[in-house]
């Protein structure tokens, strides 16, 4: 098991011999072993002993805890974080010079626009019925690509936010009406299909901050999103490239009928998933989506590898 879902109410995880016991009122204690354990993910109240943190993070295994009716990111831990300042140092410094933050920036969206691209065309071959606006919304984002290659850091993030709501305008078309999904909303989604992607962006940004540390890097400080006071930017950029597959995962959850719309409820002007619809989602990432840390982990050593390249300057005394 490399990640385990905690979502029950009054749980609490100890350690035990090398492993993680799971104690959840009314049912039998369950065992898990550190070795092979990347995440812990708890959703809602659950007791965690300091000693447990401890071993989590010695064992370098990443906790996230979702707090909250909508699952909301409330605390983190990322593992054993890299001791190397100079790229610290050296990311600070990228991130200070405007050429290089664009330079850092532009294959973040490029990259990102060519999976949009890459799923609808996936979505014209499964769905010729909704051809007009899958093949509008590639039009559209083959000419963000195009003014991408060559704009400022401003015109930069215009393409990347002009394409995104082509992009969303055309993959609402693939859910049938009553699910209410209209383009991408937040804070908080306002229908089940923005429930779902939310929950798996959430999940994602966690795993690009774990990579992210792991590498040496600062998650708060990133090249394409601006800092940015509690906000991960440098996980979020990396994450830009890779939420097609999450986008695609709850296309398939949804016309397989694993997630329906009884599966939510709206709250308080917000759609809530229910735990059999959060345990379907669960399962489903972690299967489908298995190979997506690595990958994060790979661009992360990418940006790493590509910042050392820039010699430091000489009043930082490294």
């Amino acid at each position: 098991m490399r990640t385990l879902y905690l979502d029950r109410k009054n749980a609490e995880l100890a350690l035990d011999a090398g492993a993680l016991l799971v104690r959840v009122p009314g049912e039998r204690p369950a065992r898990v072993p550190l070795a092979g354990l990347e995440r812990v993910i708890v959703k809602g109240e659950a007791k965690l002993s300091s000693g447990l943190l401890a071993a989590l993070h010695e064992a370098d295994v990443g906790l996230l805890v979702l707090s909250g009716r909508r699952a909301e990111p409330k605390a983190t831990l990322l593992g054993r974080p890299h001791a190397d300042v100079r790229l610290r140092l050296a990311q600070f410094e990228a991130a200070r010079d405007p050429q290089r933050r664009l330079a850092l920036a532009r294959p973040t969206v490029l990259a990102k626009l060519d999976a949009q691209m890459r799923l609808l065309a996936r979505a014209l071959e499964a769905r010729p019925d909704r051809r007009g606006p899958l093949a509008a919304a590639r039009d559209a984002i083959a000419a963000r690509q195009e003014q991408a290659r060559s704009a400022d850091l401003a015109a930069l993030l215009g393409c990347e936010g002009a394409a995104a709501a082509a992009y969303f305008d055309a993959f609402a078309t693939l859910f049938p009406p009553a699910l209410g999904m209209q383009g991408r909303n937040r804070r908080p989604p306002k229908d089940p299909v923005n429930a779902a992607l939310s929950l798996g962006y959430t999940l994602a940004t966690h795993a690009a901050a774990r990579a992210v540390a792991q590498v040496g890097l600062d998650p708060l400080l990133g090249f394409l999103h601006a800092p940015a006071f509690d906000r991960p930017a440098l996980a979020c950029d990396l994450v830009e490239p890779v939420r097609s597959h999450i986008d695609e995962l709850v296309w398939r959850l949804f016309a397989e009928r694993r997630l329906r719309a009884e599966g939510f409820r709206t709250d308080q002007g917000g759609c809530l998933m229910s735990k059999a619809a959060r345990e379907t989602f669960y399962a489903a990432y972690e299967e489908e989506l298995a190979a997506l840390p690595r990958l994060l982990r790979q661009m992360a050593s990418g940006l790493a590898r590509e910042l050392r390249r820039a010699p430091l300057p000489e009043w930082l005394g490294c």
